[in-house]
């Protein structure tokens, strides 16, 4: 792309934290910033969900907010049976997922909380800048063993056994890198499963042959500032019928505001909650103004909240 969106900034400000009527705000204010609330959140975007835990917290003295930690599948599974009445987690509920809560008559509200995108990271001393799906899904399924032999200009660029790292399979990004990169295809055994996101970073930062994907919440400094600790590769799909290559596209806020980036996914926040209490206090605020100022500053992007790109050469 000619141009790189280096800014992404809220236009919109002056929104209030909760929207009550105002005959019992005062009531109503009290049981939602109130008492302790357990919730789950899925390890792939916990550090942008701990910030605004921690905010929350900050404005409201007399709330505690408990935040476990585990992946996708077992805090969805968690809401299910009871254990959390709201959840956050980095993708949508997939259609068993929701044929189980409608079968057990549990009603999910549904709250768009920020669009995420998923890095393929290597080594800084990796020269390689680019990487195109086709590439990806051989390197994934074991097929290509070493980098030199990449495809177009990657070829010969760079040499040795690549050595592969994968999100563990219970996490929302292991599915979708499954589904987009590899076409469904399988993982290959020989490729190490890290059972953290901060196992990922390490393995990467260490062995200067590796690669593997990770959250952007994981590798943001502050907005769209980067750990220059790893090296995330900018990525080109491939259209399944054609074959054709398409751009090649960097992990940046602008790019994923303006979904160009090919490897996106959206964060919920899940909840099986009917009454006014701590729980509503709590989605309220990540949804508002202030929360999603948390999302733009974790190197996420808001969705409640509108968000101008402003384009410089």
């Amino acid at each position: 792309m000619k141009h790189i969106l280096k800014k992404l900034l809220f236009f919109n400000a002056a929104l209030s934290l909760l929207l009550f009527a105002a005959c019992d705000y005062t009531v109503k204010k009290s049981v939602s910033t109130t008492g302790e609330l357990t919730t789950g959140v899925d390890e792939g975007i916990s550090p942008v969900v701990k910030e605004e835990a921690s905010e929350f917290m900050r404005l409201n003295s007399e709330a505690k907010l408990n935040l476990e930690i585990k992946t996708t599948k077992e805090v969805i599974a968690d809401l299910n049976n009871g254990t959390y009445k709201t959840i956050v987690v980095g993708r949508d509920l997939t259609k068993d997922e929701a044929d189980i809560f409608a079968s057990n008559k549990i009603e999910v509200k549904k709250t768009p909380f920020a669009l995420d995108g998923i890095g393929v990271i290597v080594n800084p001393k990796n020269p390689l800048t680019k990487i195109n799906y086709n590439e990806l899904k051989r390197i994934f399924t074991g097929e290509q063993k070493d980098w030199e032999d990449m495809d177009g200009d990657n070829k010969d660029v760079y040499k040795g056994k690549i050595k592969v790292y994968i999100a563990r399979k219970n996490a929302s990004i292991h599915d979708i890198f499954k589904e987009k990169v590899l076409a469904g295809a399988e993982f290959a055994p020989t490729d190490v499963i890290c059972s953290t996101s901060s196992q990922m970073m390490r393995e990467i930062k260490e062995n200067e042959n590796s690669i593997g994907f990770i959250s952007m919440a994981w590798i943001t400094v502050s907005n769209d500032t980067l750990d220059e600790s790893v090296k995330p590769l900018k990525i080109a799909a491939v259209d399944p019928n054609t074959g054709a290559v398409g751009s090649y596209v960097g992990l940046h806020q602008g790019y994923i505001a303006n979904k160009t980036y090919p490897l996106i996914t959206e964060a919920y926040i899940f909840s099986t909650e009917s009454s006014m209490n701590l729980s509503v206090g709590f989605i309220s605020f990540m949804a508002s103004y202030d929360g999603q100022r948390i999302v733009l500053k974790s190197g996420l992007v808001p969705v409640t909240q509108p968000v101008k790109l402003i384009q410089l050469n």
